[in-house]
């Protein structure tokens, strides 16, 4: 029986917004996002997704494929280490680290309005052929089945070889695996589509897949703000998962962004986009090693480059959704300075508007409000000493920092309670 989640459009039209996002947008970007965990593969989730979808439409030629492109793209959003993610490129992979990544990507996923039919894809999308039969409650869906199979084929594909010459290889391994790993319809499926060179051609094409993607589902829009901050928050929760030190950190910084810019007169207009830049300001961090971010000694140099691209990623990781500027240069300009010697576009003061400086401010506060390796978190006195003294060091706005102070329980709010 096909899964009913097809039926229907996953993305219905709700109360107006200035704001628009288109929702394959945000599920590349967080494809990207958790992509950059592995080192040198950007594009797994991508071609992922264009092989499940051209395996669906052939199987199900009038059916909705919007669902398994999603799922496609979002399928590993469940992986918490850098380590975890580059052991996942195995083609047996340890049973331990499939099960956990999919099920914390379903519940992920169960939080999220728009995506939470899509769980159950993600939830299954390891799940072995032949323990099908043997499962007493859940279905699993052919969307899952297929992912599996478009998954092992993507790691299979060496990018350093003409992906032509690889055809037979790959064949005979997933040949192999028709009937335990792989269902065998969905194998017989892919060995007949596998006959047309374009196919192949076409899996490593990011110009044509992006144009495929527009064509079919450029009109999937959200333009419900409570769906935008459930997607912000996914992506918030993606990267505090890496560490128990930070694990509401986004939720936090955007908590205390869109108070501070509250009593800062900032319009509400400004202050939800303040909260969305907060869930969203360290989306790039996924790029730094576990090891790293966990260091309690001082970073070597080369550890501390590392940390400073993270700004850089949360810039462009942004930017692929056209429609968030300002949401894009808050989040990302959260480490520049007033006098120019932040990070990494090393802009000055007259380059930053009063969001990035409300996300500096708060970022801070943040931080010092919170555990880390290194030292636990400060108390108030502790935390406006630090402020002010990157104020008088013409690192941070002074104005903020004194917003900060006179409404300092109301904007740093109830950590716990979050």
């Amino acid at each position: 029986m096909r899964s009913s989640i097809l039926e229907d459009s996953i993305v219905k039209v709700q109360e107006k917004s200035s704001i628009s996002i288109n929702l394959l947008d945000m599920a590349q970007m967080i494809s990207v996002a958790v992509d950059l965990m592995e080192d040198g593969v950007y594009d797994h989730g991508q071609r992922v997704a264009y092989i499940a979808y051209r395996l669906f439409k052939e199987l199900y030629p009038n059916e909705d494929a919007f669902p398994i492109v999603l799922g496609g793209f979002m399928h590993d959003i469940g992986i918490d280490t850098n380590e975890n993610k580059k052991e996942a490129r195995n083609f047996i992979v340890d049973d331990h680290i499939l099960q956990n990544h999919t099920q914390e990507g379903e519940m992920l996923l169960k939080n999220v309005d728009l995506l939470k039919d899509i769980s159950p894809i993600i939830k299954h999308h390891h799940t072995l052929y032949m323990k099908i039969p043997h499962l007493d409650s859940d279905n699993v869906p052919i969307e899952s089945q297929i992912i599996n199979l478009a998954d092992r084929v993507e790691i299979l594909i060496d990018p350093n070889k003409n992906i032509l010459s690889q055809e037979n290889q790959i064949l005979d391994k997933i040949r192999k695996f028709s009937g335990t790993m792989f269902n065998p319809i969905v194998v017989d499926c892919f060995i007949e589509l596998t006959k047309q060179e374009a196919f192949w051609l076409d899996i490593n094409n990011k110009h044509m897949n992006d144009k495929l993607w527009k064509q079919i589902f450029d009109e999937k829009t959200i333009v419900s703000k409570k769906d935008i901050r459930q997607l912000a928050g996914l992506c918030g929760e993606i990267v505090d998962r890496k560490s128990s030190f930070t694990r509401i950190h986004s939720k936090y910084v955007a908590s205390i962004s869109k108070r501070l810019g509250k009593t800062l007169g900032m319009d509400e207009e400004d202050q939800f986009m303040l909260e969305i830049a907060g869930e969203l300001h360290d989306l790039g961090k996924l790029s730094i090693p576990h090891s790293v971010l966990h260091k309690e000694g001082k970073l070597t140099e080369e550890e501390y480059k590392l940390i400073k691209q993270h700004t850089y990623y949360t810039y462009y990781l942004i930017d692929r959704l056209n429609t968030m500027e300002k949401v894009r240069d808050w989040a990302a300009f959260h480490h520049e300075r007033l006098d120019g010697n932040g990070y990494p576009f090393r802009l000055k003061g007259h380059r930053l508007d009063l969001g990035a400086r409300v996300l500096a401010v708060a970022d801070i506060t943040a931080a010092l409000s919170e555990d880390r390796p290194y030292r636990k978190q400060l108390p108030k006195e502790k935390i406006m000493d630090n402020l002010w003294k990157e104020v008088k060091d013409n690192k941070i706005d002074g104005d903020v920092v004194s917003s900060l102070e006179r409404n300092f329980e109301y904007i740093r709010g109830d950590y716990n309670a979050l």
